[in-house]
């Protein structure tokens, strides 16, 4: 599911494949990704579908049935759109589910097999944005960088972390610590962090990950 980091390549928006509704991570079923549209998953190709397309247009606060995953738009196929519930899709109800939540799950698994050299899928994209070679961690740095580009709402992030911190704090240390700091600063003082700005520090080499988690400590990565 990644990401806004856009490129202009002849003309159009190069964008990720984890942003199409053709791309399906089964890393954790059977090792592979697979493209419904049989293409060899990688940066993206004239059938990209955004799987998001319509939701962030859809501002958040009405909790509109495009943004819940019990919906289906089968406007195409039969000229009707389906709830899984057996609703009939309005406005919401009592059992909405935000289907943008789950995106920073897939985001931090990919960061972790970036980190861990477990694949190369999409490093071309992101080492044609910062026209550059990219170490293992700073793959992880861009994965994350193009979910908080994405501009969802920040109780998403710290809802999401506080359910998986466990899980990635070995395999993602110096990110791991960097996420509960602002964890610790957004429930302590409702303080949130410009993770954009961290991330970009990180990518730059203007900061090393120490001196990030030191200035993340100190609130200086406080959103403005």
């Amino acid at each position: 599911m990644l990401s806004t980091l856009t490129l202009k390549v002849m003309g159009l928006e190069t964008r990720f494949c984890l942003d199409c509704k053709n791309f399906e991570d089964r890393k954790e079923i059977e090792g592979v990704v697979i493209c419904a549209k049989g293409h060899s998953p990688g940066v993206n190709c004239p059938e990209f579908q955004d799987r998001f397309e319509g939701l962030r247009r859809t501002a958040s606060k009405t909790r509109f049935c495009l943004e819940c995953i019990n919906f289906e738009d089968r406007m195409e196929i039969d000229g009707t759109v389906l709830c899984a519930k057996g609703h009939r899709p309005g406005v919401n109800c009592p059992e909405f589910q935000d289907r943008l939540v789950d995106s920073f799950y897939s985001y931090i698994y990919w960061a972790s097999l970036y980190s861990s050299g477990e694949t190369d899928e999409g490093r071309d994209y992101f080492e044609k944005h910062f026209s550059r070679k990219l170490s293992r961690q700073e793959l992880a740095y861009a994965c994350l960088l193009d979910y908080f580009e994405l501009g969802l709402e920040d109780s998403y992030f710290y809802r999401s972390w506080k359910t998986i911190r466990r899980i990635y704090e070995r395999k993602l240390p110096a990110i791991s610590k960097i996420f509960d700091i602002a964890l610790e600063r957004f429930d302590l003082h409702d303080e949130k962090t410009d993770f954009t700005r961290v991330f970009l520090d990180l990518l730059s080499s203007e900061k090393t990950s120490e001196e990030a988690i030191e200035e993340a400590s100190e609130g200086l990565y406080k959103w403005r």
